[in-house]
């Protein structure tokens, strides 16, 4: 049986991605959990091995598909192009480089040359486009290249930590437009969702918090607290909404199996106080898999050989992990037995809860 086949992006060059990666990779057991392949330059990953003194060994191929169980492999997306290495220095030149490598790591993941792709930091102000336009982030952009129309939902996972972002990362000021009953349920239905077949929690608990600090303001009474109400008759076990201090202050969170913060300073702090140097990004509600070490490009760590791979294995597991839980949902749920009845709802102001999963 072959091995998951998980894509790896080589990130800015001048930060810590090639020390995450080939630092974890030294260790003989994590090319047995899966089939890695990089997508990055055979020449920069050499210089960073002397640089770093580290052993780890790959082979270069063409494309995905030679990837061989047991081996390292690296796709050359960049031919024999030298790159300018500037250790922890930001340029212009390493941000095109994590685009390219992003690029070719997603096309192969849209046409399943890949199963997963885990994504190592880049620094998104060094990424330029021709038109002006400015990078967004990798999750945002992941969305728009192969997202085919799906929303993506930023979920920071630590052990059994899940923390999702119910609007995106925005100035203070925007949030409150974002907070709405349609987004509301929108993000908690995926949460829902994922946690169902990409975590295989059979009937999984969230925990809704509130936008206002006592958690008593309009925003909670006329929107959150309603979507709650009506999601908790369909199905889905939110609850809440909670202030967010007496929440995690309290120990709260351990109860539950996911968390939807409403903004993302809320929940990410909260978690990067938890999970420290552990946690990873786990993008959720789109057709493809990706996860992500939970952590910057560190430039003022890069070449020392001394950044924590914890985060990028952690992102590694849940990608192979993730993977076999779907095909174990997906097959237990195969042929299930028709509905005898369906509700009929067609009263405007309902919200639109029909992609619930269900049994």
């Amino acid at each position: 049986m072959e091995k998951i086949k998980i894509g790896i992006t080589q990130g800015d060059f001048n930060g810590v991605g090639y020390e995450m990666i080939l630092n974890s990779f030294e260790a003989d057991e994590m090319a047995t959990i899966c089939t890695p392949i990089i997508y990055g330059s055979p020449k920069t990953a050499t210089y960073y091995r002397k640089t770093i003194g580290n052993q780890t060994n790959f082979q270069v191929i063409e494309a995905a598909e030679q990837a061989r169980d047991g081996h390292i492999s690296m796709i050359n997306c960049f031919g024999e192009e030298e790159q300018k290495i500037e250790i922890g220095q930001p340029s212009e030149e390493a941000g095109s480089a994590a685009l390219i490598s992003l690029n070719r790591a997603l096309e192969d993941l849209r046409e399943g040359k890949i199963e997963a792709l885990v994504t190592t930091p880049l620094n998104n102000s060094t990424i330029k486009f021709e038109n002006g336009e400015t990078f967004k982030g990798q999750t945002a952009y992941i969305e728009e290249t192969v997202g085919e129309d799906k929303k993506a939902l930023k979920i920071f996972i630590c052990n059994n930590l899940r923390v999702a972002i119910a609007s995106d990362k925005i100035s203070v000021s925007e949030i409150p437009a974002q907070i709405n009953r349609d987004t509301i349920a929108e993000r908690l239905v995926t949460l829902h969702n994922t946690l169902k077949r990409d975590f295989y929690i059979d009937n999984p608990r969230v925990a809704v918090l509130a936008l206002n600090p006592r958690a008593d303001g309009k925003e909670e009474q006329e929107i959150i607290s309603p979507v709650i109400d009506e999601l908790f008759k369909r199905g889905v076990r939110c609850m809440g909404p909670y202030a967010a201090e007496q929440f995690f202050g309290e120990g709260y969170h351990t109860h539950f199996d996911a968390i939807l913060a409403m903004y993302y300073d809320q929940g990410v702090s909260a978690f990067k106080a938890i999970a420290l140097n552990e946690g990873i990004n786990f993008t959720a509600g789109l057709p493809v898999l990706r996860t992500a070490p939970a952590v910057g490009v560190n430039y003022g760590l890069a070449g020392k050989g001394e950044m924590d791979t914890q985060a990028f294995r952690q992102a590694i597991y849940t990608a192979v992990d993730t993977v076999r839980n779907r095909a174990r949902f997906d097959k237990e749920r195969a042929n299930p037995l028709k509905k005898q009845y369906f509700e009929k709802r067609d009263d405007s102001d309902k919200l639109k809860l029909d992609q619930v999963t269900e049994d």
